[in-house]
């Protein structure tokens, strides 16, 4: 008993810790100001506005109707499977004038060996996405090597590939359009995984219970969702985990802060630069 007193009258007379005083070159941050500094909400704001804009000046032309939704929404996701991998050359502090000549080029290398030569259209997709890769090799090792400024070597490119992708239809079809792939291709999975649809059964189901509207013939305005709307998603999602949760997205965006910097501290600054550049390339031919 003597023990446990004594034991309980130390356990007393212990001062208490007194409390950590605030630094006071620490301001606190209201919720707004931390959300104001997000740099997402700028894209989101101006998103708000386009959709709010035309909310009130097209609310009558159908814009917002099923079919008129998917009208833009396809177009929006050719844009953004470019968008993505342009994004990604930007933020590693390049330029890729190329790409929109690339996407003419890369139609070329499917069209042109499947209608003429008669390959399968699975091998001209994969030659055409070699021929990508190879094209934004070139262009990165020619930025990295010589130091010249990306927008001077990928405006050389952009016009290459242009009279090229001229050249070569003219030469085959005495025309600047290649016709016939959709026939060369058929009903095989590539021209399904390129330029199919999913989720029908959806749409009818939408239909009969009068949500979206039907055709003359009595099938829905909007038959499926297109494969492109697809594969922006699946890009913008690969593209969102790069760079936010990975080492090579960290690489992306201390490349393009500081290169020396960045090489100072081990990172692989001419791959990643390299690599950024096949990426448009490869987005170009999808």
């Amino acid at each position: 008993m003597a023990n446990r007193s004594d034991a309980a009258d130390v356990a007393m007379v212990v001062p208490a810790t007194p409390a950590t005083p605030a630094d006071e070159r620490l301001r606190r941050q209201t919720g707004l100001r931390r959300l104001m500094a997000r740099p997402e909400l700028g894209a989101l704001a101006g998103t708000v506005l386009v959709f709010a804009f035309f909310g009130v000046t097209a609310s009558g032309t159908g814009m917002f109707a099923a079919d008129g939704i998917l009208n833009w929404t396809t177009v929006s996701a050719q844009l953004a499977i470019i968008g993505v991998a342009a994004a990604l050359l930007m933020i590693g502090g390049e330029f890729d004038l190329s790409v929109g000549s690339m996407i003419g080029f890369a139609g070329m290398m499917i069209a042109i060996p499947s209608v003429y030569f008669g390959w399968p259209v699975k091998a001209s997709v994969l030659f055409a996405f070699a021929g990508a890769l190879f094209i934004g090799y070139l262009n990165g090792i020619i930025v990295v090597k010589t130091r010249l400024p990306s927008f001077i070597v990928t405006l050389a490119s952009l016009f290459i590939l242009r009279g090229l992708t001229i050249a070569l239809s003219i030469m085959f079809t005495n025309r600047t359009i290649v016709s016939g792939v959709r026939d060369a291709a058929g009903d095989s999975f590539i021209a399904w995984m390129f330029g199919g649809k999913i989720g029908a059964p959806v749409f009818v189901w939408l239909a009969d219970a009068d949500l979206i509207g039907r055709l003359p013939n009595g099938a829905p305005v909007v038959n499926g969702i297109p494969m492109v709307i697809v594969w922006a998603l699946v890009i913008a999602v690969v593209g969102h985990v790069v760079l936010t949760k990975t080492r090579v997205g960290n690489w992306i965006f201390a490349a393009g802060g500081d290169a020396n910097a960045a090489r100072n501290v081990g990172v692989p600054v001419d791959r990643v630069k390299i690599g950024l550049f096949m990426a448009p390339a490869v987005c170009a031919t999808v």
